[in-house]
């Protein structure tokens, strides 16, 4: 089935814009941002104030009217008492209206005319700002007086106070954006250390590795992911590479044991060719060659083939393929017990009788293979004359197959190697075979969801098959003991 690799989500193209002119300008939009809001805080607070003074200003000279006017100050004198100082009074008392004339002197100071009584009555005050100034009437006993303030005083202090916001926070903002764009250049030096260190690697320093001492931080997770980025290529170099070797390898032993029997074939029949004139003996001789090295090159293509489907068949998590079904293992191992005794009448199989009531999921030629292999492996490295054991143990849910020889035996260094394919130690485990029958029982036991390894022994090899079981209904003496006998 194929993929549409066009639905899959694509990651989307990081923007790789300047790091130290994006931070920089950021932190200056910043400045810039608090610089405004402190500059109208301080134009706000500071008006306020100087307003809440002016106000104050004019409530005090309404107050001060009332003394005067309690101590018989009225008319004229009235008016001029409380003008100066940028305060404007006009006095209105009947039909009579009074304008105030700045005097000099500040009211209520020296030489002032306040007496020591105070006002039967505190004059009525209404305060109102409008037109840039402000405004204050003051109701008396015998009149109205009204007090004037402009506010230019307080606009042009606040206009002068904008003008200095705006040089003192641009020269601020120039002079920060020149040591923002030193100190983030410092900042980012990891960073720098990291495109240096990549191209290293590039040109061919792949242990190089940056190492962080705090990985917690941004830089230290940054430079975490990257090491093991470089160490996860590092690795799917090697195995590459690995791969490349043993595909070389596996394409090199291949044709080595292609060449041979192919060779015997071409020789046969080229002597065929030769000498038409031999005797039917010959003849049939020669034929029986022939058919000998072509089944040897087809039992090795055949092997070759299953290792390739067994290979497709692990990549994909799928099982080996065939029909699975209950099968008794027993029954697959006595059969292959037979053929060999029939294949090598001089061999000796030493085989436990009984029977083993055990069933496993699997396909039974796949399986029958793969005993066959381990038995016929077992009679190459016993000899002709050898002898070979077997026996099987059950429970635990699972399904137990020992094959031993009395031959050379397998070093322990070499335990897991045999199981490499076109691997032989030795050349009693030579013989006609091709390398590929323990890969290839490994690999079906495997897809059934057991395992073959080779065990240590005192004389000889030892191969271990598990299997797991469907059901195990082993009798008690078979469990006790922990052998089942083979049928």
């Amino acid at each position: 089935m194929r993929t549409n690799r066009s639905a899959e989500p694509m990651d989307q193209p990081v923007r790789t814009v300047s790091l130290r002119r994006r931070v920089t300008l950021w932190v200056l939009l910043v400045l810039v941002g608090l610089i405004v809001t402190l500059g109208f805080a301080v134009n706000w607070v500071l008006g306020d104030a100087l307003r809440n003074d002016l106000r104050q200003r004019l409530e005090d000279r309404a107050s001060y009217a009332g003394v005067l006017q309690a101590n018989g100050v009225t008319g004229q004198d009235l008016a001029d008492e409380l003008a100066g100082q940028g305060i404007f009074s006009a006095y209105t008392s009947g039909n009579s209206r009074y304008i105030g004339r700045e005097t000099g002197r500040p009211p209520g100071g020296p030489g002032g005319r306040p007496g020591p009584r105070a006002p039967a009555v505190q004059p009525t005050v209404t305060i109102a700002e409008g037109d840039a100034e402000m405004t204050a009437t003051v109701t008396l006993s015998n009149g109205t007086l009204v007090l004037r303030a402009g506010e230019y005083d307080i606009d042009r202090t606040l206009s002068e106070l904008r003008r200095i916001e705006l040089i003192a926070g641009g020269s601020t903002l120039l002079i920060a954006a020149l040591v923002l764009f030193g100190v983030v250049r410092v900042a980012l030096r990891p960073l720098d250390r990291m495109t240096a260190l990549a191209r290293r690697i590039r040109d061919g320093a792949r242990g190089r590795r940056l190492r962080p001492t705090r990985p917690g931080t941004d830089l230290g997770r940054t430079a975490t992911a990257f090491d093991e980025m470089l160490d996860a290529l590092e690795a799917a170099e090697l195995a590459a590479q690995r791969a490349e070797e043993q595909m070389r390898s596996f394409l090199a032993d291949a044709s080595h044991d292609l060449r041979t029997p192919l060779a015997g074939v071409i020789a046969g029949a080229e002597r065929l060719l030769r000498d038409p004139d031999s005797s039917r003996s010959e003849r049939e001789e020669r034929l029986v060659q022939l058919v000998r090295q072509a089944g040897r090159a087809s039992r090795l293509v055949d092997d070759l083939l299953l290792m390739t489907r067994l290979d497709e068949a692990e990549r994909a998590g799928n099982s080996s393929g065939g029909v699975r079904r209950p099968v008794d293992p027993g029954e697959l191992v006595s059969r292959e017990v037979e053929a060999l005794r029939l294949r090598c009448p001089g061999l000796t199989v030493t085989v436990e009788s009984g029977s083993v009531p055990t069933q496993v999921s699997g396909d039974p030629d796949q399986l029958q293979r793969a005993f066959g292999n381990l038995l016929d492996n077992a009679a190459r490295a016993a000899g002709p004359t050898g002898t070979v054991r077997l026996w099987t143990t059950a429970g635990d849910g699972s399904f137990r197959l020992y094959i031993g020889d009395d031959g050379s035996g397998v070093r322990p260094e070499d335990a897991e190697r045999i199981f490499d394919r076109f691997v032989r130690l030795s050349t009693a485990r030579t013989g006609p075979g091709s390398g590929l029958g323990l890969p290839i029982s490994r690999s079906i036991l495997r897809s059934h969801g057991g395992e073959l390894w080779c065990a240590p022994s005192d004389s000889g090899a030892l191969f271990v098959c598990l299997i797991p079981t469907t059901r195990t209904p082993v009798p008690p003496t078979a469990q006790d003991s922990g052998v089942a006998l083979i049928r």
